[in-house]
Parts: structure tokens; sequence; C-alpha cells
């Protein structure tokens, strides 16, 4: 079933708010507020991948490119596209960003720029507007990381009702093994299993587990 828009945002700021409270990181109320407005409008996968003209497919450098060459106001709107598709891409497929030829280094350089360079270009016209960007920008790597846990908020709620699959904590532990992720790991740990220890073919996993 789709959720509502309405819903949608209300799922994500109980998202946001329990990894923020496990994590002991504190964000001011605009910042959460233009953080859960970002998840919702990208989770329609068009809205990540179109650039700053819909339908495009463009690269981090193309974006940086055309930033660097527009007029002021023109600039900010793709600065701010390239800072919001850089936390959320490296936030919520960080496996997947680590399987391109950047690192995930290079994604978080690239957002913490970007925001940055939103932050300077509204100085003037904008304070609390320019506070905000500078906060992506500052503490764009706990953002990362708060993301990172969100993604495993429906593994969280589905484990508390029910055991995971073979399969399912298989993936965990791959997971885990590429990334030492401590989310992962709580979450394995709440299921009973050892990463460290657990066997290498999924249909294996189950079998394996040495915390009870």
């Amino acid at each position: 079933m789709l959720l509502s828009s309405g819903n949608l945002r209300e799922y994500f700021r109980e998202a946001l708010g329990n990894a923020m409270g496990e994590s002991m990181v504190h964000l001011t109320d605009k910042c959460q507020i233009y953080l859960v407005n970002l998840l919702s409008e990208f989770t329609r996968s068009e809205h990540v991948f179109s650039g700053t003209n819909y339908g495009e497919n463009p690269t981090l450098v193309l974006m940086l490119s055309r930033a660097q060459e527009a007029e002021p106001s023109e600039a900010v709107r793709i600065y701010k596209h390239l800072g919001d598709s850089s936390l959320y891409l490296s936030g919520f497929f960080n496996e997947s960003v680590e399987g391109r030829a950047v690192s995930l280094d290079y994604y978080q350089s690239m957002g913490e720029s970007a925001y940055s360079n939103v932050a300077g270009k509204i100085r003037y016209t904008e304070a609390t507007g320019s506070a905000l960007f500078m906060e992506l920008a500052e503490r764009f790597g706990d953002l990362v990381n708060l993301f990172n846990a969100m993604s495993f908020h429906g593994a969280k709620a589905a484990n508390a009702n029910e055991e995971m699959g073979d399969r399912e904590i298989y993936d965990l532990v791959q997971r885990y093994r590429r990334t030492g992720n401590p989310e992962i790991l709580k979450v394995l740990r709440d299921a009973g299993v050892d990463p460290n220890t657990a066997a290498t073919q999924p249909n294996r996993a189950v079998n394996d587990k040495l915390i009870h």
C-alpha cells in the first residue's frame, strides 16, 4: 500500500528521531525538517537521478561543472541538488556507491562542498538559510550515518515481530563485513547472530548463531 505524502513525512520523522536518539546526534529543528522533506521527495527515484532538469541522469561531476558556470541563482539550485543527491545516495545506498569508480569519501566531499557553496551564495540575502546549509555541510558525515541507520528502521521493526530468514541474515552479515556498520551489527545481535562467525553460505546462516 502506498503511503500518502503526510504519512511518508511522519514515517521519516519517526525514523530520523529514532536514529538521532540512538546515535546521540543533535540537529536543529530546521535541519530535521529539511531532511524529512528531502527524504519524502526522494522516495521517487526520478527525483534522485534527474539532476536539475527532469529526465536527465547527469554525473556529479557534470552537475558540479554546471554549477560553477551558472549564474548565482541557478548555481544555488544546482549545488543544492548536488548536495541532496550526494547525501541521499551515500546514506541510503552506500554499498552501491562503494561498488562504483568513486568512493564514499568522494561523495561526502562533493556533498559538503555543494552545501557550503549554497550557504556562501545566499549569505547576504537569507541569513537563516545560510545557517541551515552550513549545518548540512559541517554535519554531512553525521547525516550520512543517520541516513544509514534509518535504512535499517524497517528491518528492526520486522525483527521485533518475527525471526529473519536465512537469506536475510546472510545478506546482513555480508553487508556488515563490507561496511562494519554498527547499526547492522545491532540488528544481527538482536536476531542472535554473530557476524564474525556466521557461515559464508546463506543456507547455513541461522545454524551458526552464537549469541543467545
